[in-house]
């Protein structure tokens, strides 16, 4: 399945706790997925990945080959988290042009 990488953004900072915080946050659309009732186009979504994970994106915009997986999160209840991610191609997105990788 392919997903359409619009952004990443690296992060590094100190939490409340004083412990050290690295990684980046993607944006991206599932261009598989039926918008929402009365919604129309894709909505952005938006993760938090490990710093070792955020060198596997090195550019946006583009396709991306990505894997899911689950882990426990806050309560128990499961949190879908990014595990893998392969570019597949480029895209300008003012012309539209795809660039296979």
């Amino acid at each position: 399945m392919n997903y359409l990488v619009l952004h990443v953004r690296p992060y590094d900072f100190t939490g409340k706790d004083g412990k050290q915080r690295q990684g980046a946050t993607v944006t991206y659309l599932d261009l598989d997925a039926p918008p929402a009732s009365g919604e129309r186009g894709l909505a952005p979504m938006q993760v938090s990945v490990p710093l070792e994970l955020a060198k596997s994106f090195p550019q946006a915009p583009a396709l991306y080959s990505l894997g899911f997986a689950q882990r426990r999160g806050r309560d128990g209840k499961p949190e879908l988290h990014i595990s893998s991610a392969k570019l597949e191609g480029g895209i300008d997105l003012t012309t539209g042009v795809l660039a296979q990788n």
